[in-house]
């Protein structure tokens, strides 16, 4: 993919002919929402490639009418605070309406501009969650001023303000009054500020641009070479919708004020499309986006997931407005400048990288809304990678259904239901490793330290003091296509590795006694592969008391490549680690540090 041509050619591949194919699956709001959201989100793409002059298919002319006849009609439902879904949707006509104007207000008649008009206000009369539902009313007001329609200022401020008590600083938001930074402060807060910014020239444009131009430095960290974005967060079905932060800084020209060139950005963007274009996400049949990640996975979806979801990726593809000439699309793609070893970057991460991965370790991400579905997955693991993803549990009961991948675990013998790092209690990130505070249960507790050593490979140590007897599982990454009738393992007293044509994943024990052990994982627990997996894993029941355990995890897809040389030494005072290019001393008198009261 190089060309305007090659992003509609894709395009038309994902766009499905019809609505049938909302059968398919449910979502916690209603039928009618669902439809107006399956109606409204390919028109991120579709839109801007009909406003630059190209000529659109049956199947995305389908999109155009039916929005022009619920408009003329009326067919369209009332924005209440109980349907406050459709505020969701409202930002492509946002941007629709501030962007091209009176060219789209041309798709209907006087009449139906009018009544347009006023259903849009009534998004000024419901209530907003916490979080970046903010922008779809401070998008909404300022599209319907620039066109001079009833708006209301006084809500347009509020979400103004609103929106600024979520910027935690250093170019990230929160999404909310959790401790969740992931992608929606990328392809929302930035997205939407962004978009505000191109017609929109207040203090609050000015600030949101500065903010962006600022995010990008952190935000590069999150891609790898081979077009992979990092697995992390909610709402991962929206799959290369991550690239529409990139996108947006091309369109509205913000790029000619920003550290890279257009080919940097070409690159992270084209390299990503490129990677989903190889991936099976398009159900044959109906041609829409599959609901899952590398695949179609109803496992991983959100309760707000109705069929149509995932096509919010195609906030993406707002490159289709670009005209066919524009630089954008003659530069020649370019690298990212290689950088120096670790990156540290807002949510609380220590990212590394190599030619073939990015993995980012994590210690201070957490889902603390009961809503989420498997928000530990999604957040609390300590490692996330662009090549092994992770993995999702199946049930409770026993390892083999349970996520074991870059967690530690632990169980009340006899009773084989795992539980692991969920809430963080305290949590800080230095510039060669990273701690957090936690427990299990609220009486086991928890200090963990992640220090990386390379992309492939990081050292993990947990300081565990609990009051009773309890058992440990901890695991390293997860190794698609394993199946044991096939492929291989090599358990020793320490260590346990496990190859296959993905690769090899390895965990050794560094500190404490622990027994190797390798785990299956059954098909449709990876986010990337639908394949069996297996997880390499230490065990080990502690007694009550003060316990200390270590181990190194190593994952790469080259089979032969060997693994860092490691060493640890451990006092009361200090954990000290030698490594191949240098030597980490880390204090055990951290200010995370709670011992147990007796």
């Amino acid at each position: 993919m190089q060309t305007k041509a090659d992003l509609l050619q894709w395009l038309k591949q994902m766009v499905p002919g019809d609505l049938k194919y909302l059968d398919q699956s449910g979502a916690a709001y209603l039928p009618e929402i669902r439809e107006l959201e399956a109606i409204l989100r390919p028109l991120w793409a579709i839109l801007p490639a009909y406003f630059s002059g190209e000529p659109l298919t049956t199947s995305e002319q389908f999109y155009l009418n039916e929005l022009k006849r619920r408009v003329e009609t009326g067919d369209l439902p009332a924005i209440t605070t109980h349907n406050r879904q459709i505020a969701v949707e409202l930002g492509v006509i946002a941007y629709a309406l501030g962007t091209y104007r009176e060219r789209f207000l041309n798709l209907f008649s006087a009449k139906g501009q009018k009544q347009f008009a006023a259903w849009l206000n009534t998004i000024n009369d419901i209530e907003f969650p916490a979080g970046n539902w903010y922008f779809f009313l401070a998008l909404i007001n300022a599209a319907l001023r620039r066109n001079h329609f009833p708006y209301s200022k006084e809500k347009l401020t509020d979400a103004l303000d609103k929106i600024e008590t979520f910027y935690k600083g250093n170019n990230w938001y929160t999404d909310g009054s959790n401790e969740q930074s992931d992608y929606y402060i990328a392809f929302a807060f930035h997205f939407y500020g962004m978009i505000y910014a191109s017609f929109v020239d207040d203090d609050a444009a000015q600030l949101f641009r500065q903010r962006a131009l600022g995010f990008a430095h952190d935000f590069q960290y999150w891609f790898d070479d081979q077009g992979r974005s990092l697995p992390f967060g909610r709402s991962l079905t929206y799959r290369f919708a991550h690239v529409s932060f990139w996108s947006a800084m091309v369109t509205t020209g913000l790029y000619r004020d920003s550290d890279f060139s257009l080919g940097q950005i070409k690159g992270i963007i084209l390299r990503n499309f490129r990677f989903w274009q190889k991936q099976p996400i398009v159900v044959p049949a109906e041609h829409n986006l599959a609901i899952g990640y590398g695949y179609a996975q109803q496992v991983m979806a959100e309760d707000y997931n109705a069929p149509g979801s995932p096509m919010w990726a195609f906030k993406s593809l707002i490159l289709l407005g670009l005209p066919a000439d524009h630089a954008f699309w003659q530069v020649k793609e370019a690298s990212l400048e290689k950088w120096h070893h670790v990156a540290e970057t807002g949510p609380g991460f220590l990212i590394d990288h190599d030619d073939q991965q990015v993995t980012a370790l994590s210690a201070r991400q957490y889902a603390n809304s009961p809503q989420l579905y498997r928000g530990t997955e999604k957040y609390s693991k300590f490692a996330y990678s662009t090549y092994f993803g992770f993995n999702v549990s199946r049930g409770q009961s026993g390892l083999s259904q349970f996520a074991i991948d870059s967690t530690l675990a632990f169980s009340i013998p006899g009773h084989d239901q795992y539980a692991t790092r969920h809430v963080i209690d305290d949590a800080a990130v230095f510039s060669e490793y990273a701690v957090s505070k936690w427990r299990v249960w609220h009486d086991i507790q928890v200090v963990s330290y992640l220090i990386p050593v390379a992309a492939n490979c990081h050292v993990r140590l947990h300081e565990i003091d609990t009051p009773y007897a309890v058992m440990t599982a901890e695991g390293g990454f997860p190794l698609a296509n394993w199946n044991h009738k096939y492929n291989q393992s090599r358990i020793s007293e320490t260590v346990c590795v496990a190859y296959s044509d993905h690769g090899q994943s390895l965990i050794k024990s560094l500190a404490g006694t622990r027994q190797p052990l390798l785990v299956p994982q059954g098909p449709n627990t990876n986010l990337y592969s639908p394949e069996k997996n297996a997880i390499p894993v230490l065990t080990a029941t502690l007694t009550a008391g003060q316990h200390v355990l270590g181990c190194l995890v190593f994952g790469d897809p080259n089979t032969k490549k060997q693994i860092a040389e490691v060493s640890l030494t451990m006092s009361n005072k200090a954990f000290e680690l030698k490594m191949p290019d240098r030597l980490v001393t880390i204090s055990r008198e951290t200010p995370l540090k709670r011992r147990r009261k007796n």
